[in-house]
């Protein structure tokens, strides 16, 4: 790509075959969102942004796109994080189909999240069938990080009918925990998964929040599952369920 995808992190397959690649380029100062739509054939889509391509810088530091997902209208959602001059906060994207910024989104097509006074990242993001949109990584709580979730209406607003405020932590261990990836079930349940510090290393860690982010008391051990694979480190990167039994 002419822009330069450093990385590119995540790939969404419209209902027209295009392909929307997700990730951060170098603008020559900082790392910005960076979105890249091919045609079925591999061909740059020139019908969006410029040359199929965008940049979008959402602060004035390094911003980076991690996920990405096309609403059912065909717009493109974007979450990753962004560096708000001290820390990194959650923060998401929206564009219209032709690759301009929707402005029904947060006024500016652009939102950002603080969760606690530290580092936020955002790993992963899903829609839900009503519009709303949940991020999902991972939170410093002054110690060390937590599994942490947001959810926002399909105005980029918080939706305050979830967690507290909009968003949720979830310490695991006494250690670091880090949030990966996401996936909905179809009865509204949130699974995230990701991995956990077990005071020696990492294991496997799964957590399901019910639809109003509190964690489900019937899954696991309080809504939290861990589970160790070898003796050393053990790392949980994505998650899926299955349609046939919600496994």
């Amino acid at each position: 790509s002419a822009i330069g995808i450093y990385f590119a992190n995540s790939i969404a397959l419209q209902n027209d075959g295009k392909m929307v690649l997700t990730g951060y380029n170098n603008n020559r100062s900082d790392y910005d969102f960076s979105v890249v739509r091919y045609n079925s054939d591999g061909n740059l889509d020139n019908s969006f942004g410029i040359g199929g391509e965008i940049t979008t810088s959402i602060g004035n530091h390094h911003d980076f796109g991690n996920a990405v997902a096309i609403q059912s209208d065909s717009k493109i959602v974007v979450a990753g994080f962004s560096n708000n001059g001290n820390d990194y906060d959650f923060a998401l994207a929206r564009y219209n189909s032709d690759g301009s910024l929707d402005n029904h989104f947060n006024t500016t097509g652009k939102v950002t999240t603080p969760i606690g006074n530290g580092n936020d990242y955002c790993t992963s993001m899903a829609l839900q069938s009503d519009g709303k949109m949940v991020a999902a990584g991972y939170s410093f709580n002054g110690n060390n990080y937590d599994f942490a979730v947001v959810r926002y209406n399909s105005d980029g607003s918080l939706d305050t009918n979830f967690g507290s405020n909009g968003k949720t932590t979830t310490q695991i261990g006494t250690g670091h925990d880090y949030g990966t990836s996401i996936a909905l079930q179809t009865d509204g349940k949130i699974a995230v998964a990701g991995y956990s510090f077990n005071g020696s290393n990492y294991d496997f860690a799964v957590v399901r929040y019910n639809n109003d982010g509190h964690l489900d008391a019937g899954f696991g051990i309080g809504g939290i599952v861990t589970t160790p694979i070898g003796n050393g480190n053990d790392y949980g990167n994505s998650i899926t369920i299955q349609s046939s039994d919600g496994k």
